[in-house]
C-alpha cells in the first residue's frame, strides 16, 4: 500500500511540473512602435520571441501586467542587440518615461504585450 502512495505522489508531482512548463511556455505577442529619427518614419513590429529590424535584433524575455493600488501598466522585458551593444531592460506601455533605451537613430515604445 505504501508503494502505491509513493507511486501516486511521484506521478502527481511529475504531472504538476509538466503542466507548469506548459503554462510557462505560453506564447506572448509584443507590439513595438519604432520611430526612425533620421527619416521620420514609423514602423510597427509584432513578434513573439525574436525579430530582426535592420541592424537591431529584438528578443522578448517576459511580459507582465503590473497592478499596484490604482496603478495599472503593461511591461515587457526586451533584449536589444545592435552590433556589439546589448541592452536588456523593461519597456512600459503607459509610463514611457521609465523606458531607458536610448539610440541616436531609433526611439522605441511598447504598444502592447
Amino acid at each position: 500500500m505504501q508503494y502505491l502512495w509513493k507511486k501516486l505522489l511521484i506521478t502527481l508531482f511529475l504531472n504538476s511540473i509538466f503542466f507548469h512548463q506548459l503554462q510557462a511556455t505560453e506564447i506572448n505577442n509584443t507590439n513595438l512602435l519604432i520611430l526612425d529619427k533620421s527619416s521620420s518614419s514609423k514602423y510597427e513590429l509584432e513578434f513573439s520571441k525574436t525579430y530582426q529590424f535592420r541592424n537591431l535584433s529584438f528578443e522578448l524575455v517576459s511580459c507582465k501586467n503590473i497592478e499596484f493600488d490604482k496603478y495599472l501598466d503593461t511591461a515587457a522585458l526586451i533584449k536589444i542587440s545592435q552590433e556589439d551593444n546589448i541592452f536588456i531592460g523593461w519597456f512600459f506601455k503607459y509610463t514611457d518615461k521609465l523606458n531607458l533605451y536610448s539610440n541616436k537613430i531609433y526611439e522605441i515604445s511598447l504598444i502592447d504585450c
